[in-house]
């Protein structure tokens, strides 16, 4: 690992402190080095707060200022030239002394694409970018799903050593306690979770993230006559809750339970994320039923699988979603295997 690949990965690793309290904007870390120590560090903490460079360089010890001149600042992703929520970071950078920048991915926006890259060389800044891109684009994959208005589109499912999602009409746990407390940790992560009836219907699901500290996301429900039992916990609870139906006669509004209507064309699946995305919500993880996830597998508008591989055999039952696309990451646990898998 060369130099500058260990601190942009330290940049990597402060940006996702953020998680979703950065929205629609990205997740950006930054880190002020100078002859090897790392004198300041700071990250985007909040939609519309300050950038993560303008925070590493505001956390400059006053002491430390004297040696922005011979340090050098990385950041995650290529800092703003543009007047936004807040001024832009290239005005900063040049303002502050620093002669030297390291930057991993260029920012996808159409506003920038290099031209803050651009501005900074102009003004006799050395730039090094293109540092762990690949890494650094993945970092900001939810921003980038935010640019086309939609959210970014989590698909978490569990399936047994045989390829099985379950059983069809009652409930089968597969994944193990450790797997399942990390699941509740994605929830709280995230803005919106998504479920189809039929698995509404059989696992009487709270959707919370009740396993670990967290705000639960906001849920979401297709019930397309709006018969899921009143006393289910999605309608019983005080906790939000939208449902999505085919009946326009049943549209209601109120406090916690909302039932809206989407017409089931073709273009079903992309109403609901640009539906969701007006209302706020920017990362949705749609967690089944297996028909559902296909569904959202068959119209492309998925994002991220994380596939919980267990040891378990169920020998029968409904086959699991087929997800094609690129591994990026593996970790196990006791009795399962949690896989990544990104759609580029």
């Amino acid at each position: 690992m060369s130099i500058h690949e260990k601190y942009i990965k330290r940049c990597f690793d402060i940006a996702k402190i953020a998680q979703n309290n950065v929205k629609s904007n990205p997740n950006v870390g930054s880190v002020i080095v100078h002859n090897g120590n790392i004198i300041a560090e700071g990250y985007h903490e909040m939609y519309g707060s300050h950038h993560a460079e303008k925070n590493a360089i505001y956390n400059v010890k006053e002491e430390d200022k004297k040696l922005l001149s011979e340090s050098i600042l990385y950041v995650s992703l290529e800092p703003c030239c543009i007047h936004g929520k807040t001024p832009p970071c290239s005005d900063l950078i040049i303002n502050s002394g620093i002669k030297k920048i390291v930057v991993s991915a260029h920012d996808p926006n159409p506003e920038m694409q290099g031209k803050s890259i651009a501005i900074l060389r102009d003004k006799g800044i050395v730039v090094i970018d293109g540092i762990l891109e690949q890494k650094g684009l993945d970092l900001i994959k939810p921003f980038r799903a935010n640019l086309s208005k939609r959210p970014y589109v989590i698909l978490k499912f569990a399936q047994s050593s045989d390829a099985y999602f379950g059983k069809r009409g009652r409930q089968v746990w597969i994944s193990g306690k450790k797997a399942q407390v990390k699941v509740h940790l994605w929830r709280s992560q995230i803005d919106a979770i998504l479920i189809g009836y039929q698995t509404a219907l059989i696992d009487n699901p709270q959707l919370t993230t009740r396993l670990v500290d967290g705000t639960s996301p906001f849920r979401v429900v297709i019930d397309d006559q709006l018969s899921l039992p009143k006393t289910h916990s999605l309608w019983s609870d005080d906790k939000p809750t939208l449902f999505i139906c085919q009946d326009e006669s049943l549209v209601k509004k109120d406090v916690t339970k909302s039932v809206i209507y989407i017409a089931k064309d073709e273009q079903f699946y992309a109403n609901i994320l640009e539906y969701l995305y007006k209302i706020g919500k920017f990362r949705l993880m749609v967690e089944g039923g297996a028909q559902t996830i296909k569904n959202f597998i068959a119209a492309d508008h998925w994002d991220e699988a994380r596939i919980i591989r267990s040891r378990k055999a169920l020998n029968s039952g409904i086959r699991a979603p087929f997800v094609k696309g690129r591994l990026v990451r593996k970790d196990s646990f006791s009795t399962d295997t949690i896989e990544y898998v990104f759609n580029d």
